[in-house]
């Protein structure tokens, strides 16, 4: 099953880490040879600007994201 990886480019997000967390998924990805089995993309606003920045996998919403959270999501996700 293809995971869906939805990062949050609004202003709000990508001025409080998401531009950060969008290298630590990519490089994640690649590292783990994963890239073939992910659909990774951005969107403009996820209206939750309060609790920024948001990553959405396969429909499920994490907040206030940071490195740290971002990678230990992605092991737990994609762990074997």
């Amino acid at each position: 099953m293809e995971t869906k990886i939805v990062i949050c480019q609004g202003s709000s997000c990508f001025s409080r880490g998401n531009k950060q967390n969008l290298a630590v998924i990519q490089n994640y990805l690649k590292n783990n040879n994963l890239m073939a089995d992910v659909s990774f993309k951005g969107q403009l606003c996820s209206n939750k600007c309060d609790v920024s920045p948001i990553i959405i996998i396969n429909g499920e919403i994490f907040t206030e994201m940071d490195e740290p959270k971002t990678l230990k999501i992605l092991a737990a996700h994609f762990k074997k």
